[in-house]
């Protein structure tokens, strides 16, 4: 068992994924105090585990979202933590591309506070307050939770819609994301594309804009983004390589797997509006939308 314990360590780290690899050759191999990649304990294998802190990195993929995959990190930081003593912290591969310096923040600290006099002095980065929502380009992300114990989720209501003339044609989409007091507007477009696409890139880009876990009420008009969501369409064509139940091709795969994995990171609640009616919020997003599409007529 130990034997095919190490020989399976050694396979995962010569396949290891593109999230695992950044953090390690980014960040972890060159830390002041040794973590090591792929380390046995028991049954389990830590993706990277620190003795001096006592410390494990784990970076869960969107199937550690679901309820079994949940069950069962349950029990292996119980096992770890009662048997060996040992800390996890956990981040999505979400986290590592979209919030790098927020995570290398959270380990640091962390290390910090289990191994005060051998962690190193002053942090990864610069702390301050930051807001939730609408980071400057060339800001650092905030530091993120881990998810070794989530805090409680901030709300946040994010309004999108998108827009194309000649489908496909020239298109554009918006966004308002709210939250408290705040509020910001974002939008794009596309010389070439289609009324979809757009609809679940607006979708897609104010996910992306949060800088944390939230719980999320999405409102939007698009049928194609709600329903596929809400009724789990969009989960059996992943789960069937991207196939529909009619054995045609599902459209727009790419987006779909990105939208997926952030209504796994994030908690959202999905809502239906009637387009062009009386919501000021979704007709905001649609002036948005249009605009951006007429950009490139």
């Amino acid at each position: 068992m130990r034997l095919w314990m190490k020989r399976n360590a050694q396979c995962l780290r010569k396949n290891a994924t593109k999230e695992e690899n950044k953090l390690w050759y980014q960040f972890l191999r060159t830390y002041p105090i040794q973590f090591r990649r792929q380390v046995v304990f028991g049954s389990y294998i830590l993706d990277f585990y620190c003795a001096s802190a006592k410390l494990a990195v784990e970076l869960d993929g969107s199937q550690h979202f679901e309820e079994a995959g949940q069950e069962e990190d349950r029990t292996r930081t119980a096992f770890l933590s009662q048997n060996y003593g040992i800390t996890i912290l956990r981040f999505s591969n979400l986290d590592i591309l979209h919030r790098f310096e927020g995570v290398c923040t959270v380990i640091d600290q962390e290390v910090e506070r289990r191994a005060p006099s051998s962690a190193p002095c002053g942090g990864t980065t610069g702390q301050g307050k930051v807001p939730l929502i609408g980071l400057s380009p060339g800001q650092s992300d905030p530091p993120v939770g881990g998810r070794s114990g989530r805090r409680s989720m901030k709300t946040v209501t994010i309004y999108t819609d998108g827009a194309c003339s000649g489908n496909p044609g020239p298109g554009g989409w918006g966004a308002i994301l709210q939250y408290g007091e705040h509020k910001k507007e974002l939008s794009g477009g596309a010389a070439h594309t289609t009324n979809n696409r757009m609809e679940l890139t607006g979708v897609i880009t104010a996910l992306k804009a949060l800088k944390e876990p939230c719980a999320v009420e999405l409102y939007s008009d698009s049928k194609y983004v709600i329903d596929a969501l809400q009724k789990g369409w969009a989960k059996g064509w992943r789960a069937r390589g991207w196939i529909k139940s009619d054995k045609k091709p599902a459209l727009n795969p790419d987006l779909w797997e990105e939208l997926l994995d952030l209504c796994a990171y994030h908690r959202v609640n999905l809502h239906w509006v009637k387009g062009h009616a009386d919501n000021p919020y979704n007709n905001r997003c649609d002036e948005l939308a249009v605009a951006e599409s007429k950009k490139y007529k």
